[in-house]
């Protein structure tokens, strides 16, 4: 904080669209402020000083200011453009669905330090990875669990029993395995253990854990299906993947 009505943060560009003749509508993801917007004036014009710290996925430090309605960008300065990322079709599509996920989630103004701290990794992670998708499915369950939505996966609900399959019932937020119960969505013990693993960080199973396409692919729709419950709305994230040539 630099004054009464303004105000000094770093944080990541999750969200930025054209707002006005000139302007843009930024929304960032702050370590220590969370999930907060501003508009940035006359960024788009190509002399704008500010323009570069104003894309998306940028993390930047921004010097704002309070206006009536709404925050305003005085300065703007990249700290890191993460250059790795945009020069990939896949990997800024990776980035593309956690910017999605995260203004679906995020509530504004609630520090969400863990997160944000996985979000900065993930970025630095994306630019180097040879597997861009399986980065996105460590940051969607670290998040997730960081935000206090973690799913129950140990057992069955009712009888306790452990190494099934499952029906995984999104009310409940719990398993219920095909001798209990047939109701809910059908998961495979195969992909509690994925989903676990990297829940855990438990990563040396994985040498000898045998991970399908179909495996994955479920992953993927278990995934869709446990975000829009968190969020109550469609999640549209895996779009931007599933527009590609790539299989998601």
């Amino acid at each position: 904080m630099t004054g009464k009505n303004t105000l000094s943060v770093e944080g990541i560009v999750i969200l930025s669209r054209e707002y006005k003749d000139a302007d843009k509508s930024l929304v960032i993801f702050t370590k220590d402020r969370g999930r907060m917007s501003f508009v940035a004036r006359g960024v788009r014009r190509l002399n704008s000083k500010n323009r570069s710290s104003t894309d998306l996925l940028v993390n930047g430090e921004y010097q704002l200011s309070k206006g009536k309605a709404y925050y305003i960008l005085n300065q703007g300065q990249v700290i890191e453009g993460f250059m790795g990322i945009r020069k990939d079709l896949l990997k800024t599509s990776v980035a593309m669905t956690i910017t999605v996920f995260l203004n679906d989630v995020l509530v504004d103004n609630m520090v969400q330090k863990e997160v944000y701290e996985l979000l900065n990794w993930t970025f630095k992670r994306l630019g180097t990875t040879k597997d861009p998708k399986f980065l996105l499915r460590y940051f969607l369950i670290k998040s997730i669990l960081y935000l206090g939505h973690q799913p129950r996966l140990n057992s069955c609900n009712i009888c306790n029993k452990k190494n099934q399959n499952y029906f995984y019932q999104f009310s409940e937020g719990n398993l219920i395995c095909e001798n209990c119960n047939r109701e809910g969505f059908f998961v495979e013990s195969d992909l509690i253990k994925l989903y676990k693993i990297l829940e855990t960080d438990n990563f040396d199973i994985l040498k000898t854990f045998v991970i399908t396409k179909a495996l994955l692919e479920k992953t993927d729709y278990f995934l869709e299906k446990l975000i829009e419950h968190i969020t109550d709305k469609k999640f549209t994230g895996f779009d931007y993947l599933k527009k590609l040539t790539f299989e998601v």
